[in-house]
């Protein structure tokens, strides 16, 4: 009869999620970074504008990482982090004029340094090493100035070079492209497709691809921008540029089709996107019950962490289950003895 009866007692929800936007920031809300006056603005779809944080000096650079901080580069020599809940500390304080910015999938933190053309990353606990740096190519040790970094769907770290207009992949060694006209910010799209900002001629390039890699060759995406700085894709592969001297965000559509979508900015430098929710196929949890105990498994095809619950009304009690998974022939499985309420499982990546 207990056994019969456990079906009102136990619950499963099954679910892989990964990015989830944390509580106090928006999916699709455009984020811009005002460097003539150190604030940042939080832009809605319709572009209604709310401030988002201030104080943060002269910010060059804007990253979210997977639990929607907010990273800003400030020039001064600061990184800042902005939670969810817009409470704001500094992360990191690299001395020579930090710009560039990018998270990669583990939530580390790459940051691009102006005035000596190092290429820093921070752990989460802001453990910092030197990943590369842009080389000199002058008789006056004028070392590159990474303004731009971007990840590649792939998990590369692209950097640009603004004092000698070249591009980099992975540890900056040697430059892969060179590009006319000081670039700056670069985006990847949803199909792998670099785009990059050079800011003296007003243009956004788009890189060819082979096999989903980027290229030496780019053919122009858009023109007519006074001076583009920083970029960002939103879920939509709209593409939107910070023109730094017209004091404009522009919109731009996959079919080129460009819009002004904020202006009257001072010095708008880099804008970002929380990044996009995703969803995974998930593996099926499968439970067996007996007269005493609860079997629940699942295979082990992913880096998949189970979840518990006994409210879902509650959305912030999930964590991560108490009982120790045992792994057999792929198969990750707990073992539990009835449960006197309700208890719901999930998986999250």
């Amino acid at each position: 009869m207990k056994t019969k009866d456990f079906s009102l007692y136990l619950a499963l929800l099954c679910l892989v999620l990964w990015r989830l936007p944390a509580a106090g920031v928006t999916a699709g809300h455009c984020f811009v970074a005002e460097s003539g006056t150190g604030i940042i603005y939080d832009y809605a779809t319709n572009g209604t504008r709310t401030i988002y944080a201030t104080n943060t000096g002269q910010p060059f650079g804007l990253a979210f990482d997977s639990a929607s901080n907010l990273f800003v580069a400030d020039r001064n020599g600061y990184v800042y982090k902005i939670g969810p809940d817009k409470s704001k500390s500094v992360f990191a304080s690299p001395y020579n004029g930090p710009s560039g910015l990018a998270v990669d999938s583990s939530n580390n933190l790459f940051v691009g340094e102006f005035g000596n053309g190092y290429i820093y990353e921070y752990a989460p606990d802001g453990t910092r090493n030197i990943f590369g740096q842009e080389p000199c190519f002058d008789a006056y040790y004028d070392y590159g100035r990474p303004v731009g970094l971007a990840f590649s769907p792939s998990g590369v770290l692209y950097a640009s070079d603004e004092y000698y207009g070249y591009l980099y992949r992975g540890v900056p060694n040697s430059p892969f492209a060179s590009v006319t006209g000081d670039p700056w910010g670069m985006a990847f799209d949803s199909k792998g497709y670099l785009y990059v900002a050079a800011s003296s001629p007003g243009r956004v390039y788009k890189f060819n691809n082979s096999g989903g890699i980027p290229i030496s060759t780019y053919t122009t995406f858009t023109t007519n921008i006074t001076d583009p700085t920083g970029v960002a894709f939103d879920s939509n592969d709209n593409l939107f540029v910070a023109d730094y001297n017209a004091g404009t965000i522009y919109k731009i559509a996959t079919n080129g089709v460009m819009t002004a979508f904020a202006s009257g900015l001072s010095a708008p430098c880099a804008v970002a996107f929380l990044p996009v929710l995703q969803a995974a196929s998930l593996p099926p949890l499968v439970v067996l019950l007996s007269s005493n105990s609860v079997l629940v498994s699942w295979q082990d095809s992913g880096s998949y962490t189970l979840q518990q619950n006994s409210n879902l009304a509650n959305t912030n009690s999930w964590s991560t289950s108490r009982y120790t998974v045992a792994t057999t022939n792929g198969t990750n499985s707990i073992t539990i003895t009835l449960p006197t309420g309700n208890l719901f499982f999930r998986l999250m990546k």
